[in-house]
């Protein structure tokens, strides 16, 4: 899926800025354009740890195996329709 940008231009001092205004909280900077829109465009899969009390992973778990799909890709399906 494709979403425009907005740049913030950079200098020798302050790095290029990206942000995505239809994803609300998604921004990326960079020391250079090329590296900004690549940071805020890219599908690059990181690893987090995160806590959450037992009966919100229940409410997590129950719906995501009813859809047949892991945690993690329940959690990153709901953030990207919200």
């Amino acid at each position: 899926m494709r979403y425009p940008i907005a740049i913030e231009p950079g200098d020798e001092t302050h790095a290029f800025g990206v942000a995505v205004p239809d994803l609300p909280g998604c921004f990326s900077a960079g020391d250079t354009l090329d590296e900004a829109i690549d940071s805020a465009t890219s599908d690059k899969v990181e690893r987090v740890n995160i806590s959450l009390p037992a009966r919100v992973l229940r409410r997590i778990d129950a719906p995501a195996k009813s859809a047949d799909e892991s945690r993690s890709g329940f959690i990153a399906n709901l953030a990207l329709r919200a």
